[in-house]
């Protein structure tokens, strides 16, 4: 028999330990990290008090491309599961670099007395590498700046984090033509330009372009120094002084020495200009092979010019609706819309004014051109 007294102890022991198992009656928590000794040695992504502390955790994980993380949540202010709901709608449909880079948003909660524990898991589109290659392009001059860099150096991508763009998509378009066409010294071998926005519309999205070309870096390469050469060699036996005289010595020499190839324009008709620009198309195919499509001798006269010291600049656009390159040229100070093979108005083939220009059909994309 167990003394009356030791039974006692014995009973209290037991209460005091939370031994106690009338069922129904007594209530089993396990508290997580309700003490100072479980919580130690924890480690959360952040902390999050409101809406905008959710926003730039999220947001954070997104620019490291960072799958999975756990916020605490503590003295909330406003609800946080419409909270939840607002930030999945935002990141995935309205933010630049969410609509880029994420798929999908998993919110999971559990309650730990004072606090509540937020884990994060994002699903990925995109590769860590592509996300930490989006460049801040605060400007569209920096954008063309950017594009004309990528375009140069005969790239496959770029990715562009813009503000204050109002482009449409064929404007986007234009756009990194105007830069391709910008710098005819390396305008070789195109085939072709794929742009996507993030978000499709909105001053803030990023822009991805992708190209592709007729030919590897170094044949490129090659057909440019070609080029330019050639041009220099045209030139060289040029004796004249005056802008006229510039101007009629150009034209003369494509008339008379480049093969008009009439068979590329079909292609320029049904593609809408967005054939890939092969040799016919280019500087190179005009001076080195000598004969070019109505593109190629615009791009050749460009070369012609620069070696005659004259200032210019080509143009894309459309004559009667059909797309077309020509030049701006410096003459006297002025500016004159230029066309080697046209039939302008002003003592050589082409050279026009702006308002004589807009009358003989030469149209730009003035979102794009600003040649006012």
């Amino acid at each position: 028999m167990i003394p009356r007294k030791t039974a006692l102890c014995a009973m209290v022991l037991l209460l005091l330990s939370g031994g106690c198992q009338n069922s129904g009656e007594y209530y089993s928590e396990t508290p997580h990290a309700s003490s100072e000794e479980q919580t130690a040695g924890r480690e959360f992504g952040s902390t999050a008090s409101n809406y905008y502390d959710l926003q730039s955790a999220v947001l954070s994980m997104i620019s490291a491309g960072r799958q999975v993380d756990t916020i605490r949540v503590q003295d909330y202010d406003g609800s946080l599961e419409e909270d939840l709901d607002r930030i999945t709608r935002e990141i995935t449909t309205e933010n630049p670099m969410g609509c880029f880079a994420v798929e999908s948003l998993q919110f999971d909660q559990s309650q730990v007395l004072s606090y509540r524990e937020l884990g994060i898991t994002i699903q990925f589109k995109r590769q860590p590498q592509e996300i930490a290659a989006v460049r801040e392009t605060p400007t569209r001059e920096e954008l063309e700046h950017r594009l004309t860099d990528l375009l140069s150096g005969y790239g496959t991508q770029g990715l562009y984090s813009v503000t204050n763009l109002e482009d449409s998509p064929d404007d986007l378009y234009d756009r990194v033509m105007k830069c391709w066409y910008s710098m005819a010294e390396h305008a070789y071998g195109l085939a072709s330009v794929n742009i996507s926005s993030y978000p499709a519309q909105g001053e803030k999205r990023i822009v991805e372009v992708n190209l592709t070309w007729t030919e590897n870096r170094d044949v490129l390469e090659a057909q440019s120094q070609v080029a330019q050469e050639k041009a220099q060699q045209i030139c060289q036996g040029f004796q004249g002084s005056t802008t006229y005289e510039k101007l009629k010595f150009v034209e003369d020499y494509l008339h008379q020495q480049v093969q008009y190839d009439d068979q590329a324009m079909k292609a320029v008709i049904e593609t809408g200009g967005r054939q890939p620009r092969t040799n016919t198309y280019t500087a190179y195919g005009a001076l080195a092979e000598e004969r070019a499509a109505q593109s190629g001798l615009a791009h050749a006269a460009k070369l012609l010019l620069d070696q005659l010291d004259m200032t210019s600049a080509l143009i894309a656009g459309t004559n009667g609706g059909v797309s077309y390159v020509w030049l701006r040229v410096q003459a006297d100070g002025v500016w004159y819309q230029y066309d080697p093979l046209g039939s302008g108005p002003r003592g050589t083939a082409g050279l026009m004014s702006d308002e004589q220009a807009k009358q003989q059909g030469y149209e730009y994309n003035s979102n794009v051109y600003n040649l006012a």
